[in-house]
């Protein structure tokens, strides 16, 4: 009868063990008689769900069991990622491997807020993955040309011509540019090349002109408003003498030396609407009362003397004394 009360006790002692159950991050030591893996944690007072996971098999023989029985519960976790809105469930609390376990990927240069200090999230966390990346941008800033008005003597008062045409600049600036979201964050300025503009020159005439009686234009260095009278070859008049020593014709007038030294060529303007310009001429000849502002002009007869009578006139400094003025009368 002893022998077999100690047999029993025996074998009814060798039936209990010591097993230790993970879950939640707390540990629950356990003395249990029970011979699976799923008993021992039903012992544990653990209710497993659908989504938990065990790293052992339920129906393995808790014989087998060397360690500890661990119990993975999913958190859930709310991600935001450029506008997407997911969420995730994960048996990790490592933020980075739950982002990588469910497809999320993170670049090098991403930023993750959220979750602990230490990267590790607790369930119903929000994480938030601020995409970064950065590119290089050129911008083109145009340097507009400037005109540029100059002097030409060679073209007449009221005339242009383009000599130079104007060509925009530029300013070619390179930015390392960082995005967060697709949004600009910052930029830094990497190069800048300038190309200066060209000025566009615009020549403008200052050469003053009169219209002669062919209608065509005519420089002058000078002009004055002059009276005029005529003369012609009289014997009071010295005939056809001249103080020039030049004979007089049509086309030689009497002038001021003081005003008009002999030898200059002049263009005489009518100022009376439907008379005719005496045309070109020269200074050849002087006369006692010709001073100052008086002009006096040769004709052939005293008939057109007295019928040119007393005027007033433009007298014009022809600006090219090199001409012949009696071709161009002819």
């Amino acid at each position: 009868m002893g022998v077999s009360l100690c047999l029993a006790v025996c074998l009814f002692t060798k039936d209990f063990r010591t097993v230790t159950v993970s879950v939640d991050g707390q540990l629950y030591e356990i003395t249990t008689r029970a011979e699976t893996v799923s008993d021992a944690i039903k012992d544990a007072g653990i209710v497993l769900s659908s989504e938990d996971k065990v790293n052992y098999s339920l129906s393995a023989d808790i014989d087998n069991v060397d360690g500890v029985i661990s119990v993975s519960r999913p958190i859930t976790l709310f991600v935001s990622m450029a506008g997407d809105e997911k969420v995730i469930k994960t048996y990790t609390d490592n933020i980075s491997d739950a982002l990588d376990e469910n497809g999320i990927e993170v670049g090098d240069s991403d930023v993750v807020i959220g979750g602990n200090s230490d990267g590790t999230a607790e369930d119903g966390d929000e994480i938030t993955v601020v995409i970064v990346s950065t590119k290089v941008v050129e911008e083109k800033e145009t340097l507009p040309y400037e005109t540029i008005y100059v002097d030409d003597s060679t073209l007449y008062k009221g005339e242009s011509e383009v000599a130079t045409e104007g060509q925009d600049g530029f300013v070619t600036r390179k930015y390392s540019v960082k995005y967060e979201d697709g949004v600009e964050v910052s930029r830094e300025l990497i190069s800048e090349v300038e190309t200066a503009p060209v000025n566009k020159v615009v020549a403008v005439g200052t050469k003053v002109y009169f219209t002669n009686n062919r209608g065509f234009n005519d420089s002058y260095s000078k002009t004055y408003n002059m009276t005029a009278t005529a003369y012609s070859p009289t014997p009071e008049n010295w005939g056809y003498s001249t103080a020039s020593g030049n004979r007089a014709r049509e086309g030689v007038v009497a002038v001021d030396p003081r005003l008009i030294p002999l030898g200059t060529k002049l263009y005489i303007k009518s100022n009376v609407a439907g008379v005719a310009d005496y045309g070109y001429c020269i200074a050849w000849d002087t006369g006692g009362s010709i001073k100052n502002m008086r002009i006096d002009l040769f004709m052939e007869s005293e008939y057109d003397c007295n019928r040119f009578g007393v005027r007033d006139v433009s007298v014009y400094v022809l600006e090219d004394q090199s001409v012949d003025i009696f071709a161009l009368r002819g």
